[in-house]
C-alpha cells in the first residue's frame, strides 16, 4: 500500500527522474480499485474503464514530467480518481448521452472531496439544503452542467447568456458560492451538535 505524504513526494520525485518501477508499482496498486468504480459510477463498459486507467496513468505521468504536479495535496489514489471522473465525464459528453445525476451522486461527487467515501446522511442533507440556499439562475445552471450534461454552448442559449465565456465564469462563481454554503452549514451544524452537548 501506497501511504503517507513522505513516501508519495519520494515517488513523485523518482518518476520525475524517470522511474518507471516507481509508476508501475501505482499502476497495479490502483488498478483493480478505479475499474471498479468507474465501472459502476459511470456504468461504462470494461474495456472503456481500461482505457480511462491507462490515460489517467499517462496524464498523471505527464504531469509529474513536465512540472504541472510537484507535490500532492492529496493522495495518488484521490488524484488519479479525480482525473478518471473528467475522463468519464468527458467521455458521457463527447456520446451526447443524456444520464441524469441523482442529487446524491452529483453532491458527493462535487463537494465531498474522497470520491469513494460513503456519503453521511447528514451531509448530504446539508449539502441539498444549501444546493437550495443557491437559488436561481445559479441552481439552474448547476442543473443543467451537472445532472443534464450540457455544454457551455447550450447553457449560453438556454440561459441568454452573452457567450460560453459568460457561461464559465457564471458555472465558477456558482460552485464557489455552493461550497461556501455548505461550508456554513456544515459548520452551523456542527455547532449546534455541540451546543446540544453541553
Amino acid at each position: 500500500m501506497i501511504g503517507g505524504e513522505a513516501i508519495q513526494s519520494e515517488i513523485i520525485q523518482r518518476i520525475r527522474s524517470g522511474g518507471q518501477t516507481e509508476l508501475g508499482m501505482i499502476y497495479e496498486e490502483y488498478r483493480s480499485e478505479f475499474l471498479q468504480w468507474i465501472t459502476k459510477e459511470y456504468d461504462c463498459s470494461m474495456d472503456d474503464g481500461k482505457d480511462m486507467y491507462q490515460l489517467a496513468i499517462l496524464i498523471f505521468y505527464d504531469n509529474i514530467r513536465q512540472g504541472k504536479l510537484e507535490y500532492l495535496v492529496s493522495s495518488v489514489k484521490t488524484y488519479l480518481f479525480g482525473i478518471g471522473k473528467n475522463l468519464a465525464k468527458d467521455n458521457m459528453r463527447k456520446e451526447k448521452k443524456f444520464t441524469p445525476i441523482n442529487q446524491e451522486k452529483w453532491l458527493k461527487e462535487y463537494l465531498i472531496d474522497e470520491p469513494d467515501q460513503p456519503l453521511d446522511d447528514g451531509i448530504f442533507a446539508l449539502a441539498k439544503r444549501a444546493l437550495e440556499k443557491l437559488g436561481q439562475p445559479c441552481k439552474r445552471l448547476i442543473e443543467l452542467f451537472y445532472y443534464e450534461n450540457k455544454n457551455m454552448q447550450e447553457i449560453t442559449e438556454a440561459m441568454q447568456y452573452k457567450n460560453s465565456e459568460t457561461a464559465k465564469n457564471q458555472k465558477c462563481k456558482c460552485m464557489a458560492r455552493l461550497r461556501k454554503l455548505v461550508d456554513q452549514e456544515i459548520e452551523r451544524n456542527s455547532n449546534v451538535v455541540n451546543h446540544e452537548t453541553y
